[in-house]
This record gives C-alpha cells, structure tokens and sequence, in this order.
C-alpha cells in the first residue's frame, strides 16, 4: 500500500522484507519507475533475493553494513557498480575500518577478529552518561 501511495524514490530494508514483498500477490503490479536506490543491511541479503528484487523493480540493491553506533552506516557499496556483490563495500568517506585482536592489535586480511570503526559518524558516548561510556569505550 505505502509503494502504491507514496511511490518511493530510496528504499532501505532486509532481505527478510525484499523477499516478502517480492512474494507478495500485487507488489509486481505497482509502477516503481520512481525507485532510484535500494538499499539494504541488518543482514546478508541473499543473491537469490536480490536477484528477485532487480527482476521485479528493475533495481539493483546495494548492500551496507553498520551498527546503531555508526549512525547507521560505516562501509557501503558504491553507487557506481552496476550488479549486486553480495558484500558490504568499502568504508563511507571519512571511516576507517581495521579486524582488531583481543588484545586491540590489527590483524592481516583474511583473519578473524573484531570490527574496529572509526569516523565522523561513530559516537562518542552515551549522552549524559559518562561513567557508562568509560565502562565500555
């Protein structure tokens, strides 16, 4: 109903919701001439779903990954690249991303670690909540 009323130009969502709605009787009826980017993250988005999704609406969905401390997003894929990858691109402008050790050491490609981000986007601290925000950055 939102697609038919509002007819969105960006579309954010999860593979679980690009995937219903591509199963959904009347979604392939709707005109998604105005849908310029769609975006996807909170989990992998299968090649199947993509697939599925560029099918129906003619649009390629570019995946992202982040964490609500990253307001949302620290690394994306271009919106120059002109099939699915099924990865989460590279870090938005400004980010830098390294695989930390337990111990805070960088690790080489290819070994597994933590997530390490840093950037404009990534908070600082909890607001007002000093004390809970040395506790745990």
């Amino acid at each position: 109903h939102c697609f038919e009323k509002y007819r969105p130009t960006v579309f954010p969502a999860v593979n679980t919701l690009f995937n219903a709605l591509i199963n959904h009787e009347g979604f392939n009826k709707l005109d998604h001439s105005r849908l310029e980017i769609t975006t996807g993250g909170g989990m992998a988005i299968l090649k199947s779903t993509a697939d599925g999704w560029e099918k129906l609406t003619g649009r390629i969905i570019r995946e992202g990954y982040g964490l609500s401390e990253t307001s949302p997003v620290a690394t994306f894929n271009p919106p120059i690249s002109n099939t699915f990858s099924g990865t989460i691109g590279i870090p938005v402008p400004s980010t830098d991303i390294a695989i930390l050790d337990d111990e805070g050491h960088q690790l080489a490609p290819g070994e597994t670690g933590e997530i390490a981000t840093r950037g404009p986007q990534v908070m600082k601290g909890y607001w007002n909540l000093p004390e809970e925000t040395k506790a745990v950055m």
